[in-house]
């Protein structure tokens, strides 16, 4: 493998760190408003078309919403 693709790797690694971090955050802010529905994390996964496998992708969605329920609720109240 390149430099160059071991630096575009590492980019995107830190890139997909700062999003779920995102995620987080807005999974926060969604629990102190009751009325906003959660995300649809089902339909992410139905638009996706990509090289990523299906099952490995149902897999990350699933550690990524878990992720953010612990977010939610380690929240200061």
């Amino acid at each position: 493998m390149s430099l160059t693709l071991r630096h575009q790797l590492t980019a995107l690694d830190r890139a997909l760190a700062h999003l779920l971090d995102e995620r987080a955050r807005l999974a926060r802010e969604i629990a102190s408003c009751a009325s906003l529905p959660a995300p649809a994390l089902d339909d992410a996964l139905a638009r996706m078309d990509g090289c990523f496998p299906a099952a490995g992708l149902e897999r990350v969605f699933q550690a990524v919403d878990e992720g953010c329920r612990q977010a939610v609720e380690e929240a200061p109240r």
